[in-house]
């Protein structure tokens, strides 16, 4: 039972409780019929009990309800999707076929490969020199055609330098008994090579550095 139905039910029945301290009050038992004075109590009772299935009849409107916070769904947080952009083709031939090139050319103008697969222990010393000769030759002019070099330190070897404060260790590596701070004093063993410029071999297009050579008689 809800609280509008008890609501009612008390209201009508001190109605009743006030018709029927009227009849006694006023002593009206003696002025009206009975048929009235039973009108009298009998209508609050009645009028309560017919409002009273009025309002149990109502339509009900629920309402929803909303789950606590705890029990709500947790909203997925939403992610920015970034145009994804698209892979750039790389310009120009890769790294690797400008050192198959440089290799190619060592190969062709002083037989790097052949000498460096070789086995040198089935030949005397004076043949190896003799081929090392010519190996040394092509090797150099290739070398000199592609790259342009300089010495780091432009001193004589077997001579006295003198390495001053502040020198760069990428540059000078000092060997022996170095202690102290510099400047040192001691004897070039090696000038050092710097490159001054670089002139790239054509790339190649295949994995062939060096053709087969086959003598037709």
């Amino acid at each position: 039972m809800n609280r509008e139905r008890i609501a009612v039910i008390i209201i009508f029945f001190l109605l009743t409780g006030l018709m029927v301290a009227l009849v006694y009050l006023f002593n009206l038992r003696q002025v009206l019929p009975v048929w009235a004075l039973a009108t009298m109590v009998a209508a609050p009772p009645v009028l309560g009990l017919i409002l009273v299935f009025l309002v149990g009849r109502e339509r009900k409107v629920e309402l929803p309800v909303s789950p606590p916070p705890s029990e709500r769904p947790q909203e997925e947080p939403k992610v920015e999707e970034k145009p994804v952009e698209a892979v750039q083709p790389q310009e120009g031939p890769p790294p690797e076929a400008y050192v198959a090139a440089l290799v190619s050319v060592l190969q062709r103008e002083g037989r790097l490969l052949d000498f460096l697969y070789e086995d040198l222990d089935a030949y005397d010393d004076a043949q190896i020199g003799a081929a090392v000769r010519t190996i040394h030759r092509g090797l150099r002019g290739a070398l000199l055609d592609l790259m342009e070099l300089a010495p780091v330190i432009e001193a004589k070897e077997g001579t006295e330098v003198v390495v001053e404060e502040g020198f760069d260790p990428k540059e000078i590596r000092l060997v022996g008994k170095v202690r102290g701070k510099p400047p040192f004093r001691g004897i070039l063993r090696h000038r050092g090579w710097r490159l001054v410029g670089f002139r790239l071999p054509k790339p190649k297009r295949d994995d062939v550095l060096a053709p087969a050579e086959v003598e037709i008689p």
